[in-house]
């Protein structure tokens, strides 16, 4: 929890916003939406909410303002994003972006992070879980537990516990791709029983929802086209997902030439950097904590967000 501001620019990230307590999944990690209302409220009385094209000019200046400022970003293309989020920031006449990856709009499938999420919101005991995981790992790698360098996963975390980070990071980033891509899409028929692309249909916007946001002044930007972890990708994977995205909105006419990127699990490495500047993005989101400052204005590829948690 942030106690004191300085006259710098904070970026919020937001996840889920919605009614969670009597919704179908009342223990799923996200903001209330009564929350986010009151928090928008804060955010207008005691700070500049900038815009996407205000928040450039700042950039290409590299002054931050003398007033503290604040910009909105939303991420994964949620479906709480138009029904609760939109039509509120509409009202209070509040600018932000939104990231949606391509594949769960185009495709109508579920990323695996949020099947992950929905898993852990179903299931509250996280060792029915890892034991799911190693059944798994043992039918489609044909190796034990102690033998996939289970002891290598760092398991510090702001949000979660051990148990749960484990699990993330297994099914995140550890096992190798096609096999925990298997093992999550089977944990999550075993727990929750859902065939993906009504569950798809639920969670995500549509083209349509994306095509009203940008129509009523709120600003698109990349998440990628498949949500990977783009450090793990090689130079032409990166590229395609960054222009198959880009291209993606070109056709739904919401590509503008003030386009950003956020990178999906804050990943890059180098070669995101020059591809980037290849593309002529005006900047990049990571998920590194801090405010933007007279020190890291200049870093465009690097920009730090704070988590909606950080204000509450």
């Amino acid at each position: 929890m942030i106690k004191s501001f300085n006259s710098n620019i904070y970026i919020i990230m937001y996840h889920y916003v919605r009614n969670i307590k009597n919704s179908k999944f009342p223990n799923l990690k996200g903001l209330e939406f009564s929350d986010f209302k009151k928090q928008i409220s804060f955010f207008k009385k005691n700070f500049n909410l900038l815009s996407n094209n205000e928040f450039i000019e700042i950039l290409n200046s590299k002054k931050i303002p003398k007033k503290k400022s604040i910009l909105l970003t939303f991420d994964d293309g949620y479906k709480d994003h138009f029904e609760y989020v939109f039509p509120f920031l509409k009202q209070q006449k509040v600018s932000a972006i939104f990231y949606p990856p391509i594949i769960s709009i185009k495709n109508k499938s579920v990323i695996d992070v949020n099947k992950i999420h929905f898993v852990l919101e179903k299931e509250t005991n996280r060792d029915r879980i890892l034991q799911l995981i190693f059944i798994y790992i043992k039918k489609f790698l044909n190796k034990n537990y102690d033998q996939i360098g289970i002891e290598k996963i760092n398991l510090s975390s702001r949000h979660d516990d051990k148990k749960t980070i484990l699990i993330k990071r297994l099914l995140q980033n550890h096992l190798p791709l096609p096999y925990r891509k298997k093992i999550v899409d089977r944990i999550f028929k075993d727990i929750l029983n859902y065939d993906e692309q009504d569950f798809s249909k639920i969670l995500y916007m549509n083209k349509q929802n994306i095509k009203e946001l940008y129509q009523n002044n709120f600003s698109i930007g990349s998440h990628g086209y498949n949500h990977f972890w783009w450090e793990k990708l090689n130079k032409n994977e990166q590229e395609a997902e960054i222009y198959k995205s880009i291209n993606y909105f070109k056709k739904l006419n919401v590509y503008e030439k003030n386009f950003s990127v956020c990178y999906p699990y804050g990943s890059y490495n180098k070669e995101t950097l020059k591809l980037l500047k290849k593309y002529k993005i005006k900047f990049a989101l990571t998920t590194k904590v801090d405010s933007i400052n007279n020190n890291n204005i200049k870093e465009l590829y690097k920009i730090p967000r704070f988590d909606t948690n950080d204000f509450r």
